[in-house]
């Protein structure tokens, strides 16, 4: 397991960063910008970032978890910090990655299979999750599929579906 630091941590990593409020940084002026725009402040215990995309960063997969949920978008400015532990390596073609997908808000998002808790989740590479994703948002939050289906049930059929598809 490799150790990060302000060095190494771009390098093909995988981080969830947890927001934080501009109003709760703990210094005023940020250390680094980078080319796309983003900027960073770096601790001895973890560095923070302020972006307006999240998600895939470069090699990386930086995630912004927002309360309960992991935001990953481009376009709004939003600011998030991981300690240096939160970093792991990132292989494109390993299986490293599971989907997560919540019915109540209609979201899916992917986790780092060091966030697997119960150790039954599949894992996959970062490609097929990603591909994945799109085929479980158009069984998520569209009723095209429906007239496919002798259903009376839509929200159980749909969520059969969605199970099918990740867990297959």
């Amino acid at each position: 397991m490799s150790t990060y630091n302000k060095y190494n941590y771009y390098r093909n990593t995988y981080a969830v960063f947890k927001e934080v409020l501009e109003s709760e940084l703990p210094f005023s002026k940020w250390q680094y910008t980078s080319k796309s725009g983003s900027a960073y402040f770096y601790t001895k215990e973890g560095v923070y970032r302020k972006s307006n995309h999240w998600g895939r960063a470069a090699k990386c997969r930086w995630v912004l978890q927002k309360g309960n949920e992991a935001y990953i978008s481009k376009g709004r400015v939003h600011i998030g910090y991981a300690t240096w532990s939160d970093f792991y390596a990132n292989d494109e073609h390993q299986a490293t990655y599971y989907i997560e997908v919540n019915f109540d808000d209609k979201l899916v998002g992917y986790k780092h299979k060091s966030h697997d808790i119960s150790g039954k989740e599949i894992y996959r590479t970062a490609s097929a999750t990603r591909k994945l994703i799109e085929k479980v948002k158009r069984v998520l939050l569209h009723d095209r599929w429906v007239k496919y289906y002798d259903t009376e049930d839509i929200e159980t059929t749909r969520k059969e579906l969605i199970d099918d598809l990740i867990r297959n």
